[in-house]
């Protein structure tokens, strides 16, 4: 199944320009949001509320891909399903955050189990999904032994990342300067590369 990532800097427009492809393809309509609801959040969710068109079906998380990955698998057996999967990262660094605090002192079998787990609840969504797009602001770089003794946190988000992005089928990047959302052209052309996996 087609899977397509868009990495950005925050307010880019990265997710106007999901939503834009998202609209496009065809099936019921999934939006997995993963923001708390916190005062830091509640303008963005409030904004992405506004934008998303009332047939699609909200699943919010915080700590439970598992839980979206089912709902979505239970419509998928009788329709197909398209996903949109907005932050993950934030997702992703909540349960590193909260797994680094319950093993202080990992090694990097123990790094490298986490993140292999995380990527296979990833890739199990990915498996019940007919189109799946996912939109993050976090670094495309592979993480360095540099970047693992500043930031654990920050190295296991990006080793997951880079993972996943090897294995997408494609990759857009998207910076505060670009305004491809505003395209249809555009749009339509990166919906229709999805639909046809070209």
């Amino acid at each position: 199944m087609p899977v397509l990532w868009i990495l950005g800097e925050a307010k880019s427009g990265k997710s106007e320009l999901a939503e834009e492809i998202f609209a496009r393809l065809p099936g019921t309509k999934f939006y997995i949001g993963t923001l708390p609801k916190t005062p830091q959040y509640e303008e963005t969710i409030r904004k992405h509320a506004e934008r998303r068109p009332g047939e699609w079906q909200l699943i919010e998380i915080t700590d439970d891909l598992g839980m979206a990955t089912d709902a979505i698998a239970r419509v998928r057996r009788n329709e197909a399903v398209a996903t949109l999967l907005d932050g993950s990262g934030v997702y992703v660094t909540g349960r590193a955050r909260v797994w680094g605090g319950e093993n202080p002192d990992p090694t990097m079998a123990d790094e490298a189990q986490f993140v292999e787990r995380i990527y296979s609840e990833y890739a199990r969504l990915v498996g019940v999904c007919d189109h799946l797009v996912v939109v993050d602001h976090v670094a495309a770089q592979a993480p360095t032994q540099e970047d693992y003794e500043s930031d654990r946190v920050a190295w296991r988000l990006r080793a997951f990342t880079s993972r996943c992005l090897a294995e997408a089928d494609k990759v857009i990047y998207h910076d505060t300067e670009d305004v491809t959302y505003e395209d249809e052209s555009y749009v339509k052309q990166i919906a229709r590369e999805m639909l046809t996996g070209s």
